[in-house]
């Protein structure tokens, strides 16, 4: 575990334990902050998931009842969280398509692919972590993983979206490459992690309180 990961883990238990208006808000904004500043990959969402479900589990001295609600309001700011890297790794596919001399179709495909699985390891994450819980709780993420699987979430809409947008266009992006015998540059994967991350800067800004954009990728299709 990183010490950025620690610091994830309890700045949530932080914000569990304070207002349980403001849960869901500030764990997206933890969770934002978090991806923001790393690779924004399967490793480090998956990494960033476990932080933030361990925090909400630890960070409550409530009855058990308000426990487990409190773990729901930190599962949908996490949700609305990773709606928004997926919302930033479809906009930073999008522009590498149109750099194809800067990056390969292998390079954007292994992106699609992780993104395509973001839903899929979020409720996996949400199913483990049920299994480490007692009592209330155990009983809310196994029913939020549940409920996801049978009606989605708001991350799982961004994936699909995404999927069946940049699909069609890498295809091409794979026949131009192979007909103009282009030469991607080397760190690939550098400069997509950079551009990727200033997406979700971006986007990370326009969900601020105040902003007017607070609903941008909170739509759970389950509801």
């Amino acid at each position: 575990m990183t010490e950025h990961t620690k610091r994830l883990e309890a700045d949530v238990q932080a914000a569990v334990d304070s207002d349980p208006s403001a849960i869901a808000e500030r764990v997206r904004a933890l969770t934002l902050e978090a991806l923001a500043h790393g690779r924004l990959d399967a490793g480090q969402m998956k990494e960033v998931m476990g932080a933030v479900l361990r925090g909400a589990q630890q960070g409550i001295e409530r009855p058990d009842g308000e426990r487990a609600a409190a773990v729901g309001e930190a599962v949908k700011g996490l949700d609305q969280a990773l709606a928004a890297a997926a919302q930033a790794t479809r906009l930073a596919v999008q522009e590498a398509l149109g750099r194809s001399g800067e990056f390969s179709r292998e390079t954007l495909k292994t992106r699609l692919d992780e993104l395509d699985e973001l839903e899929s390891n979020f409720l996996d994450t949400l199913a483990e972590a049920a299994k480490s819980a007692s009592g209330h709780v155990r009983t809310t993420l196994s029913d939020l993983a549940e409920h996801g699987r049978a009606s989605g979430t708001a991350v799982g809409g961004q994936v699909q979206e995404a999927v069946s947008q940049l699909g069609r266009a890498l295809a091409e992006l794979a026949r131009e490459q192979v007909d103009g015998g282009v030469r991607t540059l080397r760190n690939e994967a550098g400069l997509f992690a950079g551009l990727a991350a200033g997406m979700l800067r971006g986007i990370a800004d326009r969900l601020q309180p105040g902003t007017g954009g607070s609903r941008g990728t909170d739509g759970d299709r389950g509801e």
